[in-house]
């Protein structure tokens, strides 16, 4: 099994369940025949081979998917299989902890890289929370700890000529990247650069408890330094958000799209939202959808979502 290079060197077991196995994951059907193949329990053994199966797989999403149920957590529901399992099969079945991506959201030249970080935690039929395992442990760390990472080149691009508009998408954790963004055109056009249009749509659930970055965007709608419309999805008995606002400002957009070749990013969640905000710039250009797929295909519509 590969291991990070921070423990190319032998380690315990202690330090495998500590440090490198993923212990929160959820474990497939593979896992169910591993813990099955030794269990000298009848009634654990028929359900473990029922869950490894196609016909139990309904009963394994129930089991499994549904309430979130972690490894850690099967394995103490089978309790006489988990007795039986020797250390080979444990490799075997538990997954390595994965790296974990965010999208900065400061500019190189501030010599600080500022993280915006979304805390998972929620409910299911589960006694015990869900708790995201990188977010929470974050959260963890005192002020001054030192965290161990590495920079990737994203996804987006942006547009060479500084002139160029561009129309930012990005509700909740989505920002992030946009704030770099305004940051570092905002710098040029301090240096005298001539600067396109910077439109955001940003949504969140409650001005007061979760408007991100709010101090910087109020500044820089002060300097004149951008657009910005937010959508508070819970301050008022409708929901509204970014899809609202887009379609709102319609005529405002589509004259940056027809007319000054403005290019469009969106990032956040890869749930519902990039096909509602999608639908909404197709509403801008007046249903035309070919236009939109032309965008996409120029680059001039990005997308940088995550699950």
């Amino acid at each position: 099994m590969p291991v990070p290079l921070a423990y190319a060197n032998p380690v315990n077991v202690g330090m495998l369940a500590k440090y490198i196995w993923d212990l929160s994951a959820r474990p497939n059907q593979r896992a169910f025949e591993l813990l099955s193949l030794n269990c000298e329990d009848e009634l654990e053994k028929e359900k473990l081979e029922e869950f490894a199966t196609i016909e139990g797989l309904d009963d394994l999403i129930n089991y499994v998917n549904r309430p979130k149920r972690t490894i850690l957590e099967v394995l103490q529901d089978f309790r006489h299989s988990t007795s039986k399992l020797k250390l080979s099969i444990l490799f075997e079945m538990f997954t390595v902890i994965q790296p974990r991506s965010f999208s900065i959201a400061s500019m190189p030249s501030t010599h600080s890289l500022d993280l915006l970080v979304a805390v998972v935690e929620y409910k299911t039929k589960m006694s015990t929370p869900r708790l995201g395992l990188c977010s929470n442990w974050l959260k963890s760390l005192p002020v001054g700890s030192s965290v161990f990472g590495m920079v990737k080149n994203g996804t987006m691009t942006l547009p060479t000529d500084l002139a160029t508009p561009i129309i930012m998408v990005g509700p909740g954790t989505g920002i992030a990247p946009f704030r770099s963004v305004i940051q570092y055109r905002n710098e040029q056009q301090k240096s005298g650069a001539k600067i396109g249009d910077m439109i955001v749509f940003f949504g969140c659930r409650n001005k007061t408890k979760d408007f991100h970055f709010v101090d910087d965007f109020t500044k820089w709608q002060k300097e004149k330094c951008c657009e910005v419309f937010v959508a508070f999805s819970r301050d008022q008995e409708h929901k509204v958000y970014v899809q609202h606002l887009i379609t709102k400002e319609k005529a405002r957009i589509s004259d940056l799209i027809f007319k000054r070749m403005a290019v469009i990013l969106v990032a956040g969640s890869s749930n519902s939202m990039p096909k509602a905000v999608r639908e909404a710039f197709i509403g801008v250009l007046n249903g035309d959808e070919e236009y939109l797929n032309q965008m996409i295909k120029c680059r001039r519509y990005q997308e940088e979502t995550w699950s």
